[in-house]
């Protein structure tokens, strides 16, 4: 642009025919005026480019330290790039938490998956072949890989709901007969009542968190019944007359890896169960409430949405 205005100054006084000597002057005075400005203007692009090649040469990307912008577009073109660069760092922190909680859930579950699996070694070494203990502990083993199975979809569960209406009877039935075994050994007696309605939910996911709760009530109960019912419509509970649950360890139990006093003393939890019943239900819409009192029992009450689900892409 500089040399076309010196062209035209050039043309313009060959125009009017005027001496060599004032155009020479003229063009001396406009690359004296112009040559700060352009020398200015080279020196903050190179210092621009050094701070691109600097970002460009890290090896994780970071939000920049760009110089103020010049004009308007580049000011655009700084909170774009920023913006992109800061939903980048959000997801790879969300990743991060996504895979250190996994990594924790595993290392557990390995710990947790070794004690049926010592438990049968030893029955081999001692000739114990009771068909009763060695179905006990192949259902803790299939129990255990099916939670791991779970964990992973839990992590894309929406792709896999399939919304209906399901009969709360045969679900209840379904969930009881997984944990025949362990309740047939322990003696305890079951109570079907009051389930006769239906609920609009995903049927796999629901029969998830009644198995869970089954698997819980059977296990922290050594005598006595465990019931399912239905108080109200959108309501059915899972009751059980065992060892029960302190009152301070109430309103952590569905926190991850809490296991609370009596996981910590009978070490028969992973602190997992709960946590991921949780998870599901508000995926489905649902809340669970638990009540309880030591040596009295436990009650946990899965409460359904009270109008349908919405339509959504």
């Amino acid at each position: 642009m500089f040399c076309g205005l010196i062209i035209c100054n050039f043309f313009m006084y060959f125009l009017y025919d005027v001496r060599m000597e004032p155009i020479l002057y003229t063009t001396f005075l406009l690359i004296l005026f112009v040559l700060p400005f352009a020398l200015w203007d080279l020196r903050r692009t190179y210092q621009k480019c050094g701070r691109l090649k600097n970002t460009e040469q890290a090896k994780v990307p970071v939000i920049p330290d760009l110089p103020t912008a010049g004009t308007l577009m580049e000011e655009n073109y700084q909170r774009v790039i920023k913006e992109i660069l800061q939903a980048w760092q959000n997801e790879r922190a969300n990743q991060r938490k996504i895979n250190a909680e996994r990594d924790d859930y595993y290392a557990l579950w390995t710990h947790q998956i070794k004690a049926p699996i010592y438990s049968m070694d030893l029955m081999l070494q001692t000739g114990d072949t009771t068909p009763s203990k060695w179905k006990t502990e192949l259902l803790q083993i299939s129990h255990y890989v099916d939670m791991a199975l779970k964990y992973l979809q839990l992590e894309n569960l929406y792709s896999d709901l399939c919304l209906e209406r399901v009969e709360l009877l045969p679900l209840a039935q379904e969930s009881i007969k997984k944990h025949s075994t362990i309740l047939i050994s322990k003696r305890l007696k079951m109570d079907l009542h009051d389930l006769n309605g239906t609920v609009l939910t995903d049927r796999k996911w629901l029969l998830f968190i009644l198995e869970q709760l089954v698997s819980n009530a059977a296990k922290y109960t050594d005598h006595g019944s465990i019931a399912i019912y239905q108080p109200t419509p959108l309501q059915i509970c899972v009751s059980d007359t065992g060892i029960g649950i302190a009152a301070e360890d109430l309103p952590r139990l569905f926190e991850k890896g809490y296991t609370g006093f009596n996981g910590r003393i009978h070490q028969k939890s992973t602190g997992c169960g709960l946590y991921m019943c949780k998870k599901v239900s508000v995926l489905l819409g649902c809340t669970l409430s638990i009540s309880s009192q030591v040596n009295l029992g436990t009650t946990v009450t899965v409460n359904f949405p009270q109008s349908d689900f919405s339509v959504a892409d």
